[in-house]
């Protein structure tokens, strides 16, 4: 009669995948979120607090906005590479 308890053990348990914190990309997203803001809400004071100018305010928001959309569209461009 075979011993089924030896026979399982001799199998080689499979590889583990690396796992990923995603805590790190949640605290990304919480920062770009914060400093977009203050972005945001210095472009609609009329004496911002990061700019010299409301229209220098202005500028910065639609800059950091740009800068988003880009970051955005590389993002899918590295998604769609080699496939």
């Amino acid at each position: 009669m075979a011993n089924t308890a030896n026979t399982a053990n001799t199998q080689t348990p499979a590889p583990k995948a690396e796992s990923f914190d995603r805590s790190s990309v949640t605290r990304t997203f919480a920062r770009l979120k914060h400093e977009v803001g203050g972005l945001v809400d210095d472009a609609g004071r009329t004496r911002p607090f990061y700019a010299a100018s409301k229209e220098e305010a202005i500028a910065k928001r639609d800059a950091a906005l740009k800068v988003l959309d880009e970051l955005a569209q590389r993002i899918d461009t590295l998604k769609k590479e080699g496939n």
